[in-house]
């Protein structure tokens, strides 16, 4: 959530708010008909119907059944070694799978690899089947690393048979998997693709914004951010601007993939986990609340393979909030690419382009492939 949608959000609820005060209950209820409309409009036309391979469940001990979509490998000879795909902050598995063509998972699956999108706690088809719902939302960082991701791992071993895992991670999905490579996920990954994961919070300066707000933040459980964003598909479809440039550069995308994004990938936001990086932002320092075992200051514990890919037109991620990954790991086998135009690249790719960009499947998605070939 850039500081578009925080600040459009937040001008929608107090012009609402000043209305009714002025013209009463009617200007209220019109401007409710008129949102959910506009929702209910581009539910019907953006939705995506596709459906992966299988879909596959595991339980936590904490109520929560993970839903990891596979899509299955596409070539008579599948690779042995799977790849986990795992998608960031406000994003469902999706964001691996937005149509035929904007999909990570299905170009590696057509060159022979089975792949796997594990839906986190609170995102996509995830169910809570726990306690009250007010403890549905209590998220943070460390239940990703120390319950979801660790659960779909195994559970993805027990399907193959396979020891070790290829980890793809965008955004949060990439800072889970600097969290587990320092760790145990030493022991399992095979190789590390971290897409615009950002590690060095006194970079964060579009994440800053929300700084303000979080005496909002601690009055609330949960942001339904995917309503706001899907009631705004039908007018991003013909104007991408409205979009932002904090989430995507939407000079890389057309109005339909910015619409299905909107739709299909776009999900609610916990106030913990909100406030968790509100906290890292204002510290300066990703993990400051673990004080020496911070994970930024233990990236020289990562020993597996890297490679750190950012863009130059990233908001959200800034370039200097990742670009020194590689130098400060631990890992013989590392690399860095950085998505310009200046350096020769068919776009200034923002956040969420690296994966589902216009451009990316002929220039971003080839160099995740060679990584993963390379690394074997």
């Amino acid at each position: 959530m850039g500081p578009v949608t925080v600040a459009v959000f937040g001008g929608v609820v107090l012009l609402v708010i000043v209305l009714t005060a002025l013209w009463g209950l009617k200007i209220l209820l019109g401007v409710a008909g008129l949102v959910l409309g506009l929702y209910l409009l581009a539910t019907w036309l953006y939705t995506d119907h596709r459906h992966p391979d299988e879909v596959h469940y595991v339980s936590t001990k904490d109520g929560w059944d993970l839903a990891i979509w596979r899509v299955r490998p596409k070539t008579p000879v599948a690779n042995p070694i799977p790849v986990l795909l795992q998608h960031g902050l406000g994003a469902n598995q999706r964001n691996f799978d937005l149509d035929d063509r904007c999909s990570l998972a299905h170009y590696l699956a057509r060159q022979g690899y089975d792949c796997y999108l594990p839906a986190l706690r609170g995102n996509g088809p995830s169910i809570y089947r726990g306690g009250s719902r007010s403890d549905r939302w209590k998220i943070t960082f460390e239940h990703f690393i120390d319950v979801d991701v660790p659960a779909a791992v195994e559970k993805i071993r027990e399907l193959t048979g396979t020891a070790k895992i290829h980890f793809v991670g965008q955004s949060m999905g990439a800072m889970i998997g600097y969290a587990l490579a320092e760790g145990e996920g030493d022991k399992w990954m095979q190789s590390f693709t971290a897409v615009c994961g950002p590690c060095f919070f006194k970079e964060m300066s579009g994440f800053k914004s929300i700084l303000p707000f979080r005496f909002l933040l601690r009055k609330l459980t949960v942001l339904h951010v995917n309503f706001f964003m899907a009631a705004q598909a039908p007018l991003i479809r013909f104007f991408p601007r409205l979009a932002g440039r904090e989430e995507v550069n939407w000079e890389n995308m057309d109005g339909q993939s910015l619409a299905r994004a909107a739709v299909n990938v776009v999900e609610r936001q916990p106030a913990t986990l909100l406030l968790q990086f509100a906290k890292w932002v204002e510290d300066g320092e990703f993990g400051s609340h673990r004080g020496a075992d911070s994970w930024e200051k233990n990236l020289h514990k990562i020993k597996v393979p890297i490679y750190c890919l950012g863009g130059s037109a990233d908001r959200f991620c800034p370039p200097a909030a990742n670009n020194r990954v590689v130098d400060q790991v631990g890992s013989v086998q590392k690399q860095y690419r950085f998505f310009s135009k200046a350096d020769g690249g068919l776009a200034d790719y923002g956040h969420g382009d690296l994966i589902v960009g216009r451009t990316a499947p002929d220039e971003v998605f080839p160099t995740i492939l060679d990584w993963i070939k390379a690394t074997g």
